[in-house]
């Protein structure tokens, strides 16, 4: 099984056209290795985490920069830690069926109810779309944020 990872909003244009151009190009791989190693037995599929506690969003909130940390402000509620994406990868390479979803973007938060799953904390953060604003806002050239 080859697993990229990603990031998809289930089609919606992401923050800036580079961006979005570089997601979709690995999207694009997993459909298209999936088709042409069918044959041996091999599946390629795409993650997409949500929001994560890197050691940057840890940082800023903070917190310990270590993988362990359980227990997160509110404003953190709906982040996913590093934990999180590989127990989803963890559960496609158990999953004898994985070559039916071979070619694939899927969600992290969508496999973790699909699996059964749930973050460190026990939880199970919403797949994707779960971002504050800065997602979505740019630095112009100009180095005005707009």
């Amino acid at each position: 099984m080859i697993v990229n990872t990603t990031f998809w909003d289930r089609g919606k244009c992401l923050a800036s056209l580079p961006y979005d151009l570089a997601k979709n190009a690995v999207n694009r791989l997993v459909y298209d290795m999936a088709l042409e190693l069918r044959e041996y037995g091999v599946s390629a599929v795409a993650v997409s985490p949500g929001w994560m506690r890197t050691e940057a969003v840890l940082e800023f909130y903070g917190l310990p920069i270590d993988d362990t940390v359980r227990e997160v402000p509110d404003a953190l509620r709906s982040t996913e830690s590093v934990f999180y994406v590989g127990r989803s990868v963890a559960a496609l390479a158990a999953d004898p069926c994985v070559m039916e979803r071979s070619g694939g973007v899927f969600p992290v938060g969508d496999l973790a109810r699909a699996y059964g799953f749930t973050d460190i904390d026990g939880g199970q953060p919403p797949p994707t779309g779960s971002f504050p604003n800065i997602r979505r806002t740019r630095t112009r050239r100009d180095g005005r944020v707009g």
